[in-house]
């Protein structure tokens, strides 16, 4: 009896923690060591038909800054949309004195980022799009990267995600750090690892590149505060490539006031939490199709954040150990090799790639880090976070 429930017992751990475990180790793995080739920028990249979209709401603070560096890239902002959406500020007079396109949109019904991308891809449709790429007000290119998009997405004729990171301003806590490097190791590196199986990676919001053709067949129009993740699964669904393209790379800034940074954490992981019902079903259609890269790229999304992920573990592994007194070692021999794989491959990822974003003196910082978690994760339980809220910045806001 006790060998059955061995067995059974450690069927489970195998499929719910060592599987996802092992798959999310080898993406940090691969994704610390693995280097994409780089593409050559050519000043000859063809710019015709290709289009940014800005979704904005109230950013008059920081519109101009982002449109004078993107104008800067560009060489101009004539295809430049910037989509005003629900603002009660000076958003559009400033983005349309800078020459970018305006699209201003009044509606309360339907508030959110997919509705405002909406808006602009609607207003280009017949202004011969060959290109649409999606930017938020708060990003900036890297000096060469949307030549490199652009180049990327016309040679492979996919949807495509530049590298994305977030960085801590210089007056940021030894907290809002952890939090850079956790985001270095979600948008960078596992990414990063998932390219070198040609397994598509997660759309993360910002410097997307799409040919026009998958408009086809999708639509941004949503609410959903995780509409960037969903748009992901219906692109796979549809075998359509989401490459991920390291030489493209788009950084933002972490949020000045500890509000706007808890804010913006609290949207990303309630969303992520309460998309990962959606996925099984995608995986067992995947399966079903033999579609094996689709299987693994909604395997990836079922990972909930990495934090999350190792809390659960450790959580199994302590369980499981628990019942090695009554004779089952099988569930904590899995546990362990699970627990312990990705331990070592997120300290390679920070010893490779995070120490300058995290220096071993501000290790103790880590467990501040993971208890704040408890409280993200606890108001989730208490009634998630179901609609967009604007981030606060640190600075005026002109929502009050």
């Amino acid at each position: 009896m006790i060998g059955y429930l061995d067995y059974l017992l450690g069927g489970v751990v195998f499929l719910i923690i060592f599987i996802p475990s092992i798959f999310l180790s080898l993406e940090l793995l691969f994704g610390i060591f693995f280097k994409q080739s780089q593409h050559n920028v050519s000043a000859d990249v063809s710019l015709d038909g290709v289009f940014v979209i800005i979704p904005a709401h109230n950013e008059e603070l920081i519109i101009e800054d982002t449109l004078k560096k993107l104008q800067f890239e560009l060489g101009c902002l004539n295809n430049v949309v910037v989509v005003a959406d629900n603002c009660s500020d000076m958003t559009a007079s400033i983005a349309n004195g800078l020459g970018a396109q305006v699209v201003e949109r009044q509606n309360e019904a339907q508030r959110g980022k997919g509705y405002a991308l909406d808006a602009g891809v609607n207003h280009i449709r017949d202004l011969s799009p060959e290109v649409v790429i999606i930017f938020d007000a708060d990003c900036e290119f890297v000096s060469g990267s949307f030549f490199n998009l652009v180049l990327c997405c016309k040679h492979n004729n996919s949807v495509v995600q530049s590298e994305y990171l977030m960085q801590a301003p210089a007056s940021a806590s030894v907290k809002t750090r952890v939090a850079e490097f956790a985001w270095l190791v979600k948008n960078k590196i596992r990414p990063q690892g998932l390219s070198l199986f040609n397994i598509n990676c997660q759309l993360q919001g910002s410097g997307m590149a799409f040919p026009w053709r998958v408009f086809e067949h999708i639509s941004f129009a949503s609410g959903s505060i995780v509409e960037d993740l969903e748009l992901g699964l219906k692109l796979n669904s549809l075998s359509e490539r989401v490459a991920f393209d390291s030489s493209s790379k788009v950084i933002s800034y972490f949020p000045e006031s500890e509000i706007g940074t808890q804010t913006q954490r609290t949207r990303w992981e309630h969303g992520h939490l309460a998309s990962i019902a959606m996925l099984p079903k995608a995986m067992l259609a995947a399966l079903s199709k033999g579609n094996i890269r689709s299987l693994f790229t909604s395997l990836d999304a079922m990972i909930p954040p990495t934090v999350l992920w190792l809390m659960l573990v450790f959580t199994c592994l302590v369980a499981s150990a628990l019942v090695t007194f009554f004779g089952m070692y099988l569930p904590f021999y899995l546990s362990f090799i699970a627990f312990g794989s990705i331990s070592l491959c997120l300290f390679l990822s920070w010893f490779c790639l995070g120490r300058n974003i995290l220096p071993l003196r501000d290790f103790s910082a880590i467990f501040i880090y993971v208890l704040s978690k408890f409280n993200v994760y606890g108001s989730f339980l208490r009634g998630r976070e179901k609609s967009w809220v604007r981030t606060d910045r640190g600075k005026k806001n002109d929502d009050n």
